[in-house]
């Protein structure tokens, strides 16, 4: 590749090592630079599998230089991992400088196999050495899919994997994370799930402009046991209180809700939009 101009060369001479670097990944030409990435799935897995959430939160000022050196790698990132699904930005409810991507495996082997493969890839490492200064924390949780739950809602097995194939030519959407931690036991989170299929299908019937769009439910395997996670797309952010105000009129809902309360130590929500790179969008 050409150098720089002079004048270009000089300005980087003056950055911090991080933007200088995202500067030069933002110059360098994409095939994927004008799309979101789609899923390396061909078909959409008809087994279950695990999900692995992994937060990341970036040193203030640091976000959009993370971003774009995120975005440079984004080839990279699916090559090596297929079950790559989403990449957020938190817009309100929490840390504004926090970003949420999500994977999904076969199971732990195939999760094993596919990190030590990025491990040892030489533009993956990187990566991971370019952009390390930006990280203050690094999460990871492991998640099961409440396959009972989101078939009650119409959703197939794994259809967070059939949304990342079709969502590259739609516009960005708002998302919403929801999170429960339950009560210590082995019977709250399927309690849970029988309550949720009972009454969601009463609350997606409420939604009569269609607003939001559920995405996926899942359970914690690794990480804070007894947690539970949502995540629901609309269109704006308003149409998530519309989505909400619409249920409150749902029977159903509010009994499976009022069943489901007593066992909910803490519940946590937060807005987030999908960046260029992810693709679920």
């Amino acid at each position: 590749s050409t150098a720089p101009p002079f004048g270009v060369t000089h300005r980087l001479a003056r950055m911090s090592p991080l933007r200088r670097l995202a500067a030069l990944a933002a110059r360098t030409p994409s095939s994927c630079a004008t799309k979101s990435f789609r899923t390396g799935y061909a078909t959409t897995p008809s087994t279950p599998g695990i999900y692995e959430f992994r937060t990341y939160d970036i040193q203030p000022g640091a976000l959009g230089d993370y971003l774009a050196l995120c975005d440079a790698s984004r080839a990279t990132r699916q090559r090596l991992n297929p079950g790559f699904l989403g990449f957020f930005q938190t817009e309100t409810g929490g840390d504004v400088n926090r970003v949420t991507h999500v994977y999904r495996y076969e199971n732990y082997d195939e999760r094993d196999r596919v990190r030590g493969v990025m491990a040892r890839d030489a533009e993956w490492v990187n990566f991971l050495r370019e952009s390390k200064s930006a990280l203050r924390s690094q999460t990871s949780e492991i998640f099961l899919e409440a396959a009972k739950a989101t078939t009650a809602a119409g959703l197939g097995v794994n259809d967070m994997v059939r949304r990342a194939a079709q969502d590259g030519a739609r516009a960005p959407g708002v998302f919403e994370l929801r999170r429960y931690q339950l009560e210590l036991g082995y019977n709250p989170i399927p309690k849970l799930i029988d309550h949720l299929a009972s009454g969601l299908p009463s609350k997606i019937q409420s939604d009569k402009d269609k607003k939001g769009e559920l995405c996926g439910m899942f359970y914690s395997d690794v990480g804070k046991l007894n947690q539970f996670v949502e995540l629901w797309r609309y269109d704006s952010y308003q149409d998530h209180i519309r989505v909400r105000e619409a249920a409150r009129g749902a029977s159903a809902w509010r009994a499976a809700i009022g069943e489901i309360a007593p066992m909910v130590q803490m519940f946590d929500t937060q807005l987030l939009k999908p960046v260029g790179l992810s693709p679920i969008q």
